[in-house]
């Protein structure tokens, strides 16, 4: 498949495909965007009642250690019962010294979002 119009032609269009998921500054909102039943970018198509219940019920849990917990248990749902395969999980990192002013921390990908060169300079 030529890369010019995968997006449009090919993606969530055919039985099999491939997907990238870049950072997302929460749990909830990647499982939403990506796994709940009427998600949008749910390339599997799947349909889970409970993981749709259990999204939302986590969401409004103020026991950390129990959100945290439906949170997981959301996830082995997806590994279960999903239809996707998650080849790999890529780690960002940010590294830099004293002399780096500037930089801060962006949840949605590595050095500041790739924006990075916007907003830091090197100190002499």
């Amino acid at each position: 498949m030529p890369a010019d119009g995968y997006w449009s032609t090919h993606w969530m269009k055919h039985p099999v495909g491939f997907g990238n998921i870049n950072a997302r500054p929460s749990a909830d909102l990647a499982l939403t965007l990506f796994f709940k039943s009427d998600a949008p970018w749910n390339e599997a198509a799947w349909k889970n009642e409970k993981f749709d219940q259990l999204l939302v019920a986590a969401r409004g849990e103020v026991d950390q250690a129990k959100r945290a917990q439906m949170y997981a248990d959301m996830q082995v749902l997806v590994h279960n019962e999903g239809g996707i395969g998650i080849p790999m999980f890529i780690s960002s990192l940010d590294g830099h010294n004293r002399k780096l002013k500037g930089l801060s921390s962006i949840p949605i990908s590595g050095m500041m979002g790739s924006s990075f060169a916007e907003h830091v300079w090197l100190d002499a």
